[in-house]
């Protein structure tokens, strides 16, 4: 792992998936404030305990959706939780529905990729087992919507300020913050990519990228 001299002291980069990966860092709103997490389970509750957080890519509906999965365990509630990146997938989420009967939830991330008829389906088979479903997607659909994700530069910024190097901005300034956020175009993930990258560069050629602000494109793809 490269690390970068700040001040009189190496610290390693800030923007390393350890640090930003879901549940590293806490949900924040738009206007990068903490969100209301006890507020947000009580209204899970009250809608039936089935719902929808949606948002665009890279707009942290992922961190948002692991969080409240903690908070439910934390209550005592009986959670299973889902990533659907293919078809077989569709197994393990057969299997969380059934774990989930009778008053438990299935967190479901990416459940658009089912598509319609076999979301349809799946939310079918959940109700009728009595298990509930928290899913995100990229836009609203059939299920209630508990939360919608935006992004701002000025929650990129926050989430910056939260990173373990407090002094990252020795190395990756505001107007590099500013800039990764325009060309990621609003996506906080890719964004931090971008940052990732940023401060690698400067760390092996600190004396080119000393004056440089501007995002140059992410050695990584969205996943």
């Amino acid at each position: 792992m490269t690390v970068v001299s700040i001040g009189q002291r190496w610290a390693p980069n800030p923007f390393s998936t350890r640090h930003v990966r879901p549940g590293k860092i806490a949900p924040l709103d738009v206007s990068g404030r903490p969100l209301d997490i006890p507020g947000l389970v009580a209204r899970l509750a009250a809608i039936g305990g089935s719902a929808a957080i949606v948002g665009p890519h890279g707009s942290g509906k992922t961190t948002l959706l692991m969080t409240i999965a903690d908070a439910l365990e934390a209550q005592g509630g009986r959670v299973a939780r889902v990533r659907l990146r293919e078809s077989r997938d569709l197994v393990g989420l057969l299997r969380a529905i059934a774990a989930c009967a009778r008053g438990g939830t299935a967190c479901v991330d990416s459940a658009e990729r089912t598509g319609s008829i076999v979301g349809a389906g799946m939310r079918l088979a959940a109700w009728l087992v009595g298990a509930r479903m928290l899913e995100t997607a990229h836009r609203r659909g059939p299920s209630p919507t508990l939360f919608e994700c935006a992004t701002s530069a000025r929650l990129l910024a926050a989430i910056v300020e939260r990173l373990p190097c407090r002094s990252v901005e020795d190395a990756v300034s505001p107007v590099d913050v500013a800039a990764a956020f325009e060309a990621s175009r609003g996506d906080i993930r890719e964004a931090l990519f971008l940052l990732y990258d940023r401060f690698e560069r400067r760390a092996r050629h600190p004396c080119r990228e000393a004056g440089g602000g501007e995002a140059d494109g992410a050695s990584r793809v969205r996943s």
